[in-house]
Formats: C-alpha cells, structure tokens, sequence
C-alpha cells in the first residue's frame, strides 16, 4: 500500500459503517491480490492483519441477508483502548536509501505503560550524520537481528491495538513498507498522531517532539533513540489528553479530534 492507498483507508474507516459489499468493492483499490475472493473471506483476512473491522448488524436485502460493517474504534473508549507508542531510527529518512536500525515501543492502556519492546536491527553501515544524530554507531548493530526477525517480533507486540507516534505518517510508512519490501502484508492497524494532537491542544511555536519534551517539562533525558522518543511521546499523549474535549468519547472521536475534524463547544450566545 502506497501513500495514496493508506489516505483511501483511512478515509474508509471513517466512513464507517457501511455495507459489506461497499467495503468490499472499495478495498479492491488497494489490495487488488484479493480480488478473486468473496466478501467474506476477504473480511477475515483483513481482520486477521489487525484492519479494526468488525461485523454489526444484519438485514435482510432482496431476501438474502445482508450485513453492516462497522469499525471498533466507534465502540471503544479512546481510555479503554491500548495504544502502542512506536519510534524508529532508520539508516536514512527515505526508505529506498536506508533501512530500520533500531524500534522502540511502549503499549498502553487506561494512562499506563504495560510492556515494552526495543531492538537494534542489523545494518552494516549507517552514514556519519545519522550516528551523529542518534549515537548509534555500526559497532552497536553488527550482532543485531536481522530486520525481518525484528519485524516478525514488533507485529507479535503491537497486535491489534493503534499505532501512535510523533509524525506517525513517517513511522506508520516506514515500518509498512518495510514489510512489504520482504514479502509480509503492510500495516492495517489504526493510527494517531501526537504531532496532530499537540498542534491541536498546545499552544507553542514549535512542536517538535525534542523542543516539547523541555516546554512542556517531560524531560526525557535522551532523544533521538526509539524508545525514549516513544516514551516522550505517550507523556505527550497523557498531556494532550487533559485538555480533550466532552465530545471525545471513542477511539473515533480521538483521531477526528486530532484531524480537526471535532471542534470545541461553544456559547452559540457569545458573539464571535
């Protein structure tokens, strides 16, 4: 899945529900490998790789039953919901010039962390301005897994739950890509980003997660390594999350907020 697909996705998890035949003529777009299987199975493979879809109710349509698909995250409250904050280093910011060299992940639920996952990932060679910014020199990967191992143990850790990062488009992409490129199935999970909430909640100049890690008082001692930045991340979240809106209720709710997409009440009496 491209760029272009991932936006087609999610644009489709929002319009949930919707019938499973709709779902199912517009996955075509994006997994065209499908195309030759029913609506059924194809849901099953979907929700095997985490696609948060699941089954609602059922009508009846020219006499034969007929089913409504809907997304879990119109279900689930965005306190109830685990979350996993993920942070990745990479050999170059452009995934046809480098690779992972190290992920890092918290898993969340109700404001808590509840496990972790960290690994350098092999890379036999890593450019002198990506040790600069990281300090994480070739020495440090030479007995490293290999990524596909690395990758295999991430989604093991990540499971069905959302997929959250600062500028999460880039992790979310690399991390999917990165799959693809060894023959696995791309990323289906849900994602948010704390970039978009903190420009949402927090009023600053910059937002950058290192430049709010010192306003905001988190403090995370080291950055620009995985799972310190992942860390500082979910102390962004746990930030962000004060000043949430009444009308955030569900996980669905949580990512149209953070996309502008739910806006703060108002006096509808009060000039503007």
């Amino acid at each position: 899945m491209d760029t272009n697909c991932y936006t087609k996705y999610f644009e489709l998890l929002s319009s949930m529900p919707m019938k499973l035949q709709d779902l199912y003529d517009s996955v075509h777009d994006f997994f065209p490998q499908y195309s030759d299987l029913d609506c059924d199975t194809l849901l099953e493979i979907l929700i095997g790789h985490n696609a948060p879809f699941c089954r609602s109710r059922a009508y009846l349509e020219n006499n034969s039953l007929q089913y409504m698909i809907d997304t879990t995250m119109n279900h689930i409250s965005w306190q109830d919901c685990k979350m996993c904050f993920v942070d990745i280093e990479s050999s170059s910011p452009n995934i046809e010039n480098g690779q992972i060299i190290e992920i890092g992940a918290v898993m969340t639920q109700n404001g808590e962390i509840i496990n972790t996952f960290n690994s350098f990932v092999y890379s036999p060679y890593i450019p002198e301005e990506i040790t600069h910014l990281t300090g994480i020199e070739s020495s440090m990967l030479q007995d490293a897994p290999q990524l596909h191992e690395v990758l295999r143990q991430f989604l093991d850790f990540l499971g069905d739950s959302v997929f959250v990062a600062h500028n999460v488009a880039f992790d979310y992409n690399f991390v999917s890509a990165s799959l693809q490129s060894l023959g696995m199935p791309p990323l289906l999970n849900q994602r948010l980003c704390t970039l978009d909430l903190s420009r949402r909640v927090i009023l600053s100049k910059r937002h950058g997660l290192a430049y709010l890690n010192a306003l905001l008082g988190i403090n995370i001692a080291i950055s620009h390594r995985a799972l310190y930045d992942a860390i500082t991340s979910f102390e962004l979240y746990k930030i962000c999350s004060l000043a949430f809106p009444y009308a955030v209720q569900t996980l669905q709710n949580l990512i149209d907020f953070s996309k502008g997409k739910i806006l703060y009440p108002y006096d509808s009496n009060q000039s503007i």
